[in-house]
């Protein structure tokens, strides 16, 4: 498990010993000396006019919809059509809640920071009627200008907090701590974050159709892939389509 607080805009980043953070401002080792690279990463205004380039007059199809929606619905915990601080804090205290972490734990302090970080940036760039709350309305609007982007679609053209996500996600879900998402992992992730039960058999599917029927390992590189494709693909038959849990279409 993550032992150290984080800075903002972290990566995680899992060694073959141990879980390291990597931030704008170097590797922030986590218990004891393991190797970590350092990522640099470009300014937060940088990279958002990059991601921002937009195909003007293209419209999000119903698969695109439906995954946009879906990535709604996670952030809008207690379901009332819209996405408000409070949401972000009951977020973490679902992470807490599911993983048994102490007030103190520095893995809670550490998705704390990265969160309120990641809110503010959310509003800064979504909110257009600037009332502190994020509409479905407004977040259709916006997620276009990520998906509709000219720049490659590799993981690491991600917005900053996507690919934050994604390997936070990859952090909780390898409860194993052996680098490869399995079936009953993924069926123990959702399963609390969904607060209904998401079945083995489920899971082995999302597991193959993830992995192209095993032709893949669900290790991190292809965890990131795999979200990468869930932000820019436009059809369902693609790697990305289950990266958030089981999607309604």
């Amino acid at each position: 498990m993550l032992r150290s607080a984080v800075r903002v805009l972290p990566k995680f980043v899992r060694t073959t010993t141990s879980i390291c953070v990597v931030t704008s401002n170097g590797p922030q080792t986590v218990s004891r000396a393991v190797r970590c690279s350092y990522v640099p990463s470009r300014s937060l205004m940088e990279r958002v006019h990059a991601e921002m380039e937009i195909s003007k007059g293209e419209k999000l199809n119903d698969f695109e919809s439906a995954k946009v929606r879906r990535k709604f619905a996670l952030y809008d915990i207690n379901e009332d059509g819209s996405i408000k601080h409070d949401d972000y804090e009951d977020y973490i205290q679902r992470i807490q809640k599911a993983y048994d972490l102490a007030h103190d734990d520095p893995l809670l302090h550490a998705f704390k920071n990265e969160f309120e970080a990641h809110w503010q940036r959310m509003l800064r760039f979504m909110d257009e009627n600037k009332d502190g709350i994020l509409s479905i309305d407004e977040w259709m609007d916006f997620y276009p200008r990520v998906t509709r982007t000219a720049r490659e679609h590799k993981f690491e053209n991600l917005p900053q907090f996507l690919q934050t996500l994604a390997d936070a996600f990859f952090t909780l879900m390898d409860t194993k701590n052996d680098g490869i998402i399995d079936a009953q992992e993924y069926s123990e992730f959702w399963s609390k974050w969904e607060h209904k039960e998401v079945d083995l058999e489920t899971s082995k599917q999302h597991i193959r159709f993830m992995t192209k029927d095993g032709k893949h390992t669900l290790n991190r590189e292809h965890f990131r892939d795999v979200h990468a494709d869930y932000t820019w693909s436009k059809r369902p038959d693609t790697i990305g389509k289950y990266a958030y849990g089981p999607i309604k279409l």
